[in-house]
């Protein structure tokens, strides 16, 4: 096997497995008409909701023009609405519209059903290792 064969690499393996976790959310996304960027940002709000624009930002790792475009996308689909912070004039909040929490089962039932194929590929402490190497290279 050659060193230089893309297989031998990390940034090709997780693209390799990002690749088919995207694709499994822009398959069964389709019939919400939503992105798989859009589920994320509407799951960030489920948790969240009301969340100052900067701060979404922060926790998706996006810049503000990328978010803007995503939320500008959602806002004209009915999923979200934004406004302005009472307690800050300069900062705006971002809140789940009613349509999109019609839908938080639905949404939340596609992430169980993915992360459970996910998660029965490995044992409990391996999946648990997994998860705490793939946060510690998010974090750097």
């Amino acid at each position: 096997m050659s060193f230089f064969s893309p297989s031998n690499y990390i940034c090709f393996k997780l693209s390799r497995a990002m690749r088919k976790v995207q694709r499994y959310y822009e398959v069964n996304l389709v019939p919400l008409e939503i992105t798989t960027v859009q589920f994320y940002v509407l799951s960030s709000l489920w948790e969240t909701d009301g969340i100052k624009f900067k701060e979404l930002a922060q926790k998706l790792s996006m810049d503000g023009a990328t978010l803007t475009g995503i939320l500008d996308r959602l806002e004209r689909q009915g999923f979200v609405t934004r406004g302005d912070d009472p307690e800050d004039r300069r900062s705006l909040l971002v809140f789940l519209a009613e349509k999109a929490k019609s839908h938080r089962d639905e949404f939340r039932r596609l992430a169980e059903t993915l992360d459970n194929e996910i998660r029965d590929q490995f044992d409990s402490e391996d999946f648990a290792t997994f998860s705490r190497m793939l946060d510690k290279i998010g974090e750097k």
